[in-house]
């Protein structure tokens, strides 16, 4: 039988971990389920929608359904899906960008701390969105698909004026972290719109998660009238793990990550998922063709997160930011 461990020596071993590990050994109520699990399946499983509803009513224009999605004939769950528009690039309004800032934590993040909850690309049968969302119309010339960013509907959060609170960032190093965590992504892809709902945080006293829940104004597309408050650093000190993560970053590997997002094959007028290949255009964003659609950041945009993360490694270096 095997013996526990004497309180005292349970305690010392907590006090020991570091704030990345307990993050990561914790049960999270914001995303009960592990985020590469959610990943796939909204990435590759079939769904079928149960019921939808505009998430935001009283938002003139918003597009954005509440949805619940059924996977593979399991219960369903909440997710946020959004429609593109034909040729999904209109303001606000990019898929590409949703995926990118997704995939691009990654390079600094655990999925247990990711800022951006389990997002994914998909397309959709018009007729199976025509009930939910009466003016959709198909993305791309050759088939009545629809392009939806599907997004993991985050659990025990809420809407406040501003994620982040300077004395609480102060007192409470759990809560720092995060919001640590989510200001170099906010960085990094010059995050353009700071209105209200963009940005949750959990209902938990201590330690609260901050999220970044729609990225559609960023990157080159980065202006907007509803505050770019998220654009440049609003903090002083920032997760040491996170910085030294971003210094194996090299630029080629961000092109590589992020020059090829997702890419579709036209089969029998529907748009099938296919491996990403070589990058068709590395100019544009949206390479669509008769038979294929490619998306991804282009060259330009990608040299603008580099830039942005040179100058925030350059901050770290000269002290004006410190790490803990």
């Amino acid at each position: 039988m095997r013996r526990s461990l004497p309180r005292r020596a349970t305690a010392l071993l907590v006090a020991s971990m570091s704030l990345a590990a307990l993050a990561a050994a914790a049960q999270d109520l914001n995303v009960p389920r592990p985020a590469d699990e959610l990943e796939r399946e909204l990435t590759t499983e079939p769904f079928r929608i149960t019921a939808a509803e505009i998430s935001r009513p009283k938002a003139k224009g918003d597009i954005t359904l509440k949805a619940e999605l059924s996977f593979s004939g399991e219960a369903p769950y909440r997710v946020k899906l959004r429609r593109a528009e034909p040729g999904a690039e209109d303001f606000n309004n990019r898929p590409r960008y949703d995926l990118a800032a997704y995939e691009l934590q990654k390079l600094f993040l655990d999925p247990p701390e990711f800022v951006v909850p389990p997002t994914a690309l998909r397309f959709v049968p018009l007729a199976e969105l025509r009930p939910y969302a009466p003016e959709a119309k198909p993305t791309f010339r050759g088939s009545d698909d629809v392009l939806v960013v599907l997004q993991y509907w985050l659990q025990e959060v809420k809407v406040i004026a501003d994620v982040y609170d300077a004395a609480r960032f102060a007192a409470d190093d759990a809560y720092a972290r995060h919001i640590g965590q989510l200001n170099v992504l906010t960085l990094l892809i010059e995050h353009g719109d700071s209105n209200v709902g963009n940005f949750l945080i959990s209902r938990a006293e201590q330690g609260a998660r901050v999220f970044s829940i729609d990225n559609g104004v960023a990157f080159a597309f980065n202006e907007s009238d509803r505050g770019q408050l998220w654009k440049s650093l609003r903090v002083n000190r920032l997760p040491a793990d996170a910085v030294e993560r971003l210094r194996a970053v090299t630029e080629d590997e961000l092109h590589r990550r992020l020059g090829v997002l997702a890419e579709w094959r036209l089969a029998d007028g529907r748009w099938i998922a296919a491996t990403p290949g070589e990058n068709l255009a590395p100019a544009r964003g949206v390479r669509a063709s008769k038979e294929a659609v490619q998306l991804g950041l282009t060259k330009s945009e990608i040299n603008g997160v580099w830039r942005q993360l040179q100058r925030l490694l350059k901050d770290v270096d000269s002290g004006k930011v410190t790490t803990f």
